[in-house]
């Protein structure tokens, strides 16, 4: 058993949650803007088209994943009997049993890479994808606005 405070064990815990989200968040950003960057600079080699990429790629997921965290509304609830309190409970519920959520594609490459791969989470003790993909749409939009803001990436042929 453990000498720390449950204080310390919390905080521990949700810092493994969160590193791990943005690992997943991370790792979802950079292979939509590498994969536009890749098929526009083969073409015309500016970073134009990826700045629009990421905007409408990353306002899409983050419409799209608002969509899913939303609650239940009460009646839904009440005509299943039961009473959930967060987007993980609900995600659980979904797959069948509390706890048997399987990883996607992505969570297992983000656990493969590293930071992830030498910090251990639990499988019960993750945010959900949506959560995720929350996450990693703020992300991209933040991208966008930094290669439109500070690195200033404009039409070819404007100056």
């Amino acid at each position: 058993m453990s000498d720390r405070p449950p204080e310390v064990v919390g905080a521990i815990r949700l810092g493994r949650k969160t590193l791990d989200a943005l690992a997943y968040a991370v790792l979802l950003a950079a292979a939509v803007a590498g994969t536009s960057a890749f098929f526009e600079l083969s073409g015309e080699g500016t970073l134009f088209r990826t700045k629009y990429v990421l905007f409408w790629v990353g306002f899409a997921l983050l419409a799209y994943a608002s969509f899913q965290l939303r609650p239940d509304s009460p009646s839904k609830l009440e005509s299943k009997g039961e009473f959930v309190t967060s987007g993980d409970d609900r995600q659980k519920r979904a797959s069948g049993s509390v706890g048997a959520r399987s990883l996607t594609r992505l969570e297992r490459l983000a656990a493969w890479l590293p930071p992830m791969r030498w910090v251990r989470v639990n499988p019960d003790d993750r945010f959900s994808t949506h959560t995720k993909q929350f996450l990693a749409a703020v992300l991209m939009l933040g991208l966008s606005m930094a290669m439109e803001f500070l690195f200033g990436v404009a039409a070819p042929g404007t100056a």
